[in-house]
């Protein structure tokens, strides 16, 4: 009998190129099911839905991200503004060298736009990885940020992480067009200049 565990990473092995390279909307649990050589009712026995499965593809490419590229600063990072940089520049080198993650982004970005019952779903499905990401970066941030050590510092937290999400997606979506992985690089670096992390007011 197939080990539960495999299965589902076969399932998900196969539904990250499958959403990557043709799309949520071009994307079917049949297509799915002939891929992987499983049955229809192993397939749902796993995943209730292709949104279902799309939203564990796409946690499990997060919790990648937080694991190995965003954890706090080592003892020898005693500078924010560096650690920020760095762990930057360390993303963009894993989404250059991993195309298909950029696709999966792209793929959760344009079906959000395109509206509908599935971009709604999508949207909720956003939403709680991004809030997974608050949360899980709240204590590194607080520790690392004068500014966000008061008791009403959440506010500004959101923002700031906000806004270097909005830098980096801006980045990524010109990575292989407009900018080479040195010139993405380049980019973040200035962007990341701009910003004071060791400010009480944080400029």
């Amino acid at each position: 009998m197939a080990d539960p565990g495999e299965t589902r990473e076969k399932i998900m092995q196969a539904a990250r190129s499958h959403f990557a390279r043709k799309g949520f909307n071009g994307t079917s649990m049949d297509s799915l099911v002939k891929d992987t050589g499983l049955s229809k009712g192993a397939l749902y026995w796993h995943f209730t839905s292709k949104g279902h499965l799309f939203a564990a593809v796409l946690k499990k490419e997060v919790e990648n991200i937080i694991q190995n590229y965003v954890e706090g600063p080592s003892e020898g990072e005693k500078d924010f503004n560096d650690f920020v940089i760095l762990r930057g520049e360390r993303i963009i080198d894993m989404l250059w060298d991993d195309p298909e993650m950029r696709l999966l982004f792209f793929t959760l970005f344009i079906e959000r736009l395109r509206g509908g019952e599935e971009g709604r779903e999508l949207s909720d499905i956003a939403g709680d990885l991004l809030g997974s990401i608050q949360e899980k970066l709240w204590p590194v941030a607080k520790g690392a940020i004068p500014a966000l050590r008061n008791s009403e510092a959440r506010d500004l937290y959101r923002i700031v992480l906000m806004t270097l999400r909005f830098l980096m997606h801006g980045i990524i979506l010109e990575m292989g067009f407009n900018l080479d992985l040195d010139s993405a690089k380049e980019c973040w670096r200035f962007a990341m200049s701009r910003f004071d992390f060791k400010s009480e007011g944080l400029k």
